[in-house]
């Protein structure tokens, strides 16, 4: 197992580990094309797309 890239910031709240990446403050969730944001929220998966954040 190999973990290369990660990086773990407590401010606004961030951990980065390659495609995954998790913000508290906002709340982001990342995994690859995959992401989910509460705060405006919006579910993103691919191109398919729900929620208030680009609309309008």
């Amino acid at each position: 197992m190999e973990i290369r890239d990660w990086r773990l910031e407590i401010r606004d709240w961030r951990l980065e580990i390659r495609d995954w990446r998790l913000e508290i403050g906002d709340w982001r969730l990342e995994i690859g094309d995959w992401r989910l944001e509460i705060g405006d929220w919006r579910l993103e998966i691919g191109d398919w797309r729900l929620g208030t954040r680009d609309q309008g």
